[in-house]
């Protein structure tokens, strides 16, 4: 056995129980429809499944049985630290194991997201390059595989894309048969020089792979906007889930921060209107959730003109009344949050911020 052999029989069997872990932790975190359908996909991933292809009803169910028994035994676990080579490394400490890894083509990955939810992977590196101060790596097949299906991964100056979770987010999107997005998917497809119904009723991995490609881009240039345009709200955020972990300011300021990524001056706009990406763009609206699709309203009739116009001003102006709007949530919520303390700070970021740009404090589930 080689030292790349030996490293990954070592590391692997390690990352994937804290991958079990993490998934206990988060489950109970979806609604019973958003989590059975993240377990259809699991399934599929596990096994290298397209995401359009449909398996044996009773099989997935067993599957789904079993694993819900595994994480009922992990709900009090925590991520173990991982032993390679005789040393002890923190699951999080993704600098010392890629340090290790790397030399062998393989990435390892390590953070928290929304409500301090811990995710773990580890890959096969595809490539990887510099911009901005940022390594971006982009990940090819993975070895372990999570229920959180995060598209991309910014951990301080590494940004990780994923194109292994990403096609089954892709294809529920694209699958999703709601008619208020239908004309934006079909005007998205056909600027992919796709035909829709060909791409709904007859997919492959060779047909789709040019939104694939756009797509994940766009997972990029919102990375991108995260590390300079949102990175004032970092803090911000570090107060509200330090505060009020897993509340709805918590949820809400995760939401001005991805518009402030989104729409600022190097962000996920930014850069489709410098591209002309015109499918990107058409398909903007439709990936929009949580308290992003309430904050930004404007972005809808934008496109939607757009798609009658091609005027590429009108979505111009949209992002700039997207920024300044989150740029001015950013300011207040980090006043109220700097000077106030526990349910009095919810209350006033509740009156003074949300209930005036959302008229609600909680969105509709997306999951």
């Amino acid at each position: 056995m080689n030292d790349a052999d030996q490293l990954l029989a070592e590391l692997l069997p390690q990352v994937r129980d804290n991958c079990a872990v993490a998934d206990a932790a988060v489950a109970g975190r979806f609604s019973l429809c958003g989590l059975l359908l993240r377990l259809r996909n699991l399934y599929k991933w596990e096994r290298d499944i397209a995401p359009w292809r449909e398996q044996d009803t009773a099989e997935v169910l067993a599957w789904v049985s079993q694993r819900e028994e595994l994480w009922e035994g992990l709900l009090e676990a925590e991520p173990k630290d991982l032993s390679l080579g005789g040393r002890g490394y923190d699951p999080f400490d993704t600098e010392g194991i890629n340090a290790l890894t790397a030399p062998h083509g393989l990435v390892y990955g390590a953070g928290r997201v929304g409500g301090q939810a811990p995710v773990f992977f580890l890959a096969r590196q595809s490539g990887a390059a510099r911009d901005n101060g940022l390594t971006i790596h982009r990940l090819g097949p993975e070895l372990t595989q999570d229920i959180l299906f995060l598209p991309g991964l910014r951990q301080g100056e590494h940004i990780y894309l994923r194109s292994s979770p990403f096609p089954y987010l892709l294809w529920d999107m694209l699958a999703d048969p709601r008619p208020s997005m239908a004309a934006f998917k079909r005007y998205a497809l056909t600027a992919y020089g796709l035909d829709y119904a060909q791409a709904l009723t007859k997919p492959s991995w060779e047909l789709l792979a040019p939104v694939i490609t756009g797509e994940m881009n766009t997972v990029l240039w919102h990375e991108l906007g995260e590390a300079s345009d949102a990175a004032g709200a970092a803090g911000l955020l570090a107060k509200a889930a330090g505060g009020h972990p897993g509340s709805d300011v918590e949820h809400f300021v995760r939401g001005v921060k991805d518009m402030l990524a989104d729409c600022g001056p190097g962000g996920r706009l930014a850069h489709i209107i410098a591209a002309r990406a015109r499918g990107t763009l058409a398909l903007y609206p439709v990936w929009l959730a949580g308290f992003l699709r309430l904050l930004f309203p404007e972005i809808i009739p934008a496109v939607k003109q757009f798609m009658d116009s091609e005027d590429w001003e009108v979505i111009e102006q949209a992002r700039q009344t997207g920024w300044q709007k989150a740029s001015d949530a950013a300011a207040e919520l980090g006043e109220i949050l700097t000077g106030f303390q526990g349910a009095e700070a919810r209350t006033l970021a509740r009156r003074v911020v949300m209930e005036p740009l959302v008229g609600c404090t909680t969105p509709a589930s997306d999951d």
